[in-house]
């Protein structure tokens, strides 16, 4: 496999064929940023939101020619390693490659910007989430599409994108919703929701046994401004509290663990989640560790997403 369609099928590069066409929710229109007061080109933009359901529709039935259709003759893109793909013909055979090689994947958008430069030209700017079917994790990538009218209709004709490679707090969105686990007298939720700014995934968790809630607390996960890191902390209602360093490993996620428990014993762990599909994923904690001395591993436990939870 050459390094063009090896990109494409890992997620990099066709993160470029969608960007500008896509809405989040499948299909439809997400928030569009910052926008400024041109109000006059309101017209503009739901042409470029008809664009984007148009293009949902036509990948969720895998048809690479309607996908193609949507850029100009001579359209291109180009991912952070500089590599490019040149022209429509080729972008058609980059989705088809795609379709061949992740059948039944999706994709979402969060459009964080839309600007016009002349009439006939506007940028858009965003976050794509591609979320291949069965235990692969999603991926992210950062995008600046260049959109142009000819003969009355908005094309894409060029594609930037950014951080392909990073770990991003937006390849954990999946995880939004309500989750569970239950065994034969206790029973853990959690509940995993974006801040207002989308800059934090935040999770409410409680473990009851019987009728009683014994432990309950948050987690706040975040990407360091500094480092670029995956982070998270979280905080026990009775005062102990702990700190995550979050690393991908294939389709699981690794978290390197530190804590103190409310009676100021020091804890370490590496956290293991491994994700099974969209509704089902696995936890487990590893090389644990109690005021120093070392405690024996977990088993895997599987956590289920709740109906209410979707």
């Amino acid at each position: 496999m050459n390094k063009i369609v090896s990109l494409i099928v890992g997620g990099g590069l066709l993160a470029l064929l969608v960007t500008g066409l896509l809405s989040s929710g499948h299909g439809q229109p997400g928030p569009q940023g910052k926008e400024g007061d041109d109000k006059e080109r309101a017209a503009d933009r739901e042409a470029l939101r008809k664009s984007a359901y148009d293009f949902v529709q036509a990948f969720e039935k895998g048809d690479a020619k309607a996908l193609a259709e949507q850029w100009t003759d001579h359209g291109e893109f180009r991912d952070d390693t500089g590599a490019v793909i040149r022209g429509r013909a080729a972008i058609e055979k980059a989705y088809a490659v795609h379709f061949r090689e992740k059948p039944r994947s999706k994709i979402e958008i969060d459009i964080r910007l839309i600007r016009f430069l002349s009439r006939d030209t506007a940028i858009e700017e965003g976050v794509l989430r591609l979320n291949p079917a069965g235990a692969e994790l999603p991926t992210s990538t950062r995008y600046s599409a260049l959109h142009v009218r000819e003969d009355g209709k908005w094309k894409i004709a060029g594609v930037q994108e950014s951080g392909a490679i990073e770990d991003k707090l937006e390849d954990l969105a999946w995880l939004i919703g309500d989750w569970e686990v239950k065994a034969k007298d206790k029973q853990v939720q959690m509940k995993f929701a974006w801040n207002d700014k989308k800059t934090q995934i935040r999770n409410q968790f409680s473990v009851k046994e019987g009728a009683k809630v014994t432990a309950s607390g948050m987690q706040i996960i975040s990407q360091d401004p500094q480092s670029g890191q995956l982070r998270s902390w979280h905080f026990d209602d009775d005062g102990g509290h702990g700190q995550s360093m979050w690393f991908r490993d294939g389709n699981r996620w690794a978290m390197d663990s530190l804590g103190v428990l409310a009676d100021g014993r020091e804890t370490a762990a590496t956290n293991v989640l491994t994700r099974l599909n969209d509704d089902e994923f696995l936890w487990r904690s590893t090389q644990r560790t109690l005021a120093g001395a070392r405690v024996p591993d977990t088993e895997p436990v599987k956590i289920v997403r709740t109906k209410s939870g979707k």
